[in-house]
């Protein structure tokens, strides 16, 4: 009698724990569906960046600072300045069983396995620790099955019920269809966007100077054509879609005429989900400045739909509310040949489902402080050749490949280092590169011509107030603190790529 009544003692303990596993789940679940309804709630800002707007009045209180002009001096042009952060700063919650979530179905578990374990053993022998080795048996048995049951569950739920909310999420938040406007075709070289009411489309090859202000799209629809968007002082802003949509052509090149500072910004939750999106290749030439504002709902800067972007040259100040310049689709290959480039994004700062080589150009590259992003994401790696490139990002990172030309340093921190600080790479008393980033981030990537073989320490000052957002170089830092990795505060640069992180040391 009394053994049955255990028997159905330890049957009830095991129901319970299997309830407390299926309680445990669904409370996941139904928390994971809380975050989907909230993210998908978040409104975008509605105030629209660029010229005067982007860059804050010439007052004391919106001017961006500057950097003391004796404490650093440049050989070369400094980045843009920044505007201040205005990036959305939300993000969905990660789709993966909590900490305390995976603890308490450990719990369960190993009540399970200790009943279940403890009434197999029973079945042929009542007294189930009579001797040392059946209490080995009994400890190694429920051990692990409790690890199996743990393991089991968790990556269980993980990956078929969480996914199934995280697509559920993807289905509530899908891309608005966007009617676009191609009645009014336009064939003149020189198009004044101020005198159009109504989206423009471009239909034949050739070179077309844009200029004035718009609140609609420029169009290109010119299959197997080569299409020049010239942009002369052009000032796009369009909040339901993209400001330049390229449906299809060859190629698209945008010429950014010498001189000038065009600003182009987009709106809504669009399926053409970049300020500038093409289904063709896009081109950039030219030394004037350029502004993009991603302002979509998960929207990038500059998109393609599996076709190569190229930066030749240019000033961009590019900021947007998910990947910086994205290569999408089956993917397609990122070049940068030249160019000042700032990128300030809420995914990744450059992302490409292919690959991207970097030969030149000046790049300051910042993806999400949140997490789950990275300066630099490729499917397929990337290479740097050239130029000088500092990528930060918050958890994530993507080193390039060791066949690249150039020295390159990577760095997973020990901890967050603050938005608004000093950072200089140095060697001996030599400032290689300096700069100052308008948020937070643990990871960086930094190369360039002048890191070659030695040592080098990494340090950090938050002494001044007055501080540009971006590279400087030929600098001396003072009041600075040394930035340690893994106790570690001497890094040494033997090789193309040079990263030093969590793992501890060069890996």
């Amino acid at each position: 009698m009394k053994s049955k009544i255990k028997s159905i003692l330890l049957i009830i303990l095991m129901l319970v724990s299997i309830s407390g596993i299926a309680l445990t789940v669904n409370n996941a679940r139904i928390s994971q569906q809380n975050n989907s309804i909230i993210f998908s709630n978040q409104q975008i800002p509605s105030e629209k960046q660029g010229g005067k707007e982007a860059f804050g009045e010439n007052t004391a209180e919106n001017q961006p600072p500057s950097v003391p002009n004796d404490r650093f001096s440049s050989n070369e042009e400094k980045m843009p300045e920044m505007p201040n952060d205005n990036r959305n700063g939300f993000k969905a919650e990660s789709s993966r069983l909590s900490t305390v979530q995976i603890a308490i179905i450990g719990v369960c578990s190993l009540v399970f396995s200790i009943c279940f374990v403890y009434l197999l053993m029973s079945i042929k022998n009542k007294d189930v620790f009579v001797n040392t080795d059946k209490v080995i048996i009994f400890i190694l048995s429920v051990a692990l099955l409790t690890s199996y049951l743990t393991a089991g569950v968790s990556v269980s739920v993980n990956r078929f019920v969480l996914k199934s909310n995280v697509k559920m999420e993807e289905i509530q938040t899908e891309k608005d269809k966007v009617e676009l406007d191609e009645s009014n075709t336009v064939n003149s070289e020189k198009i004044d966007l101020s005198n159009q009411k109504t989206d423009v489309t471009i239909t034949e090859g050739g070179t077309y100077e844009l200029s004035g202000e718009f609140s609609n799209s420029v169009i290109v629809d010119a299959e197997n054509e080569d299409i020049e968007l010239m942009l002369n002082n052009v000032k796009i802003t369009n909040e339901k879609t993209a400001a330049i949509i390229g449906l299809s052509a060859k190629s698209i090149t945008i010429h950014i005429k010498d001189d000038t500072e065009n600003v182009l910004s987009d709106g809504g939750n669009s399926e053409y989900d970049g300020c500038i999106f093409s289904n063709a290749e896009l081109i950039f030439n030219g030394n004037g400045k350029l502004v993009v504002n991603g302002n979509q709902n998960e929207g990038e800067g500059i998109a393609t739909e599996a076709e190569n972007i190229t930066i030749n040259s240019g000033k961009f100040v590019i900021t947007s509310n998910d990947d910086g310049i994205n290569a999408g689709g089956d993917g397609a290959t990122i070049t940068i040949n030249g160019g000042n480039i700032y990128v300030d994004a809420s995914g990744d700062g450059i992302d490409s489902n292919k690959n991207a080589v970097i030969n030149g150009g000046t790049l300051f590259v910042l993806g999400s402080d949140v997490g789950g992003d990275a300066g630099i994401d490729t499917d397929a790696g990337y290479v740097i050749n050239g130029g000088t490139v500092v990528a930060l990002g918050s958890d994530m990172i993507e080193t390039p490949e060791n066949t690249g030309k150039q020295n390159t340093i990577a760095f997973s921190l020990n901890d967050k280092i603050n938005k608004d600080t000093m950072v200089s790479l140095m060697k001996g008393d030599e400032a290689v590169i300096s700069f100052v980033a308008p948020k937070s981030f643990k990871t960086v990537i930094i190369s360039s011509a002048s890191l070659t073989n030695g040592d080098y320490k990494l340090f950090t000052d938050n002494s001044s107030e007055n501080q540009n957002y971006g590279i400087l170089t030929d600098g001396s830092v003072t009041n600075a603190n040394a930035v340690s990795v893994n106790n570690q505060d001497t890094f040494r640069v033997n090789s193309i790529v040079n990263s030093f992180g969590n793992k501890g040391g060069n890996f």
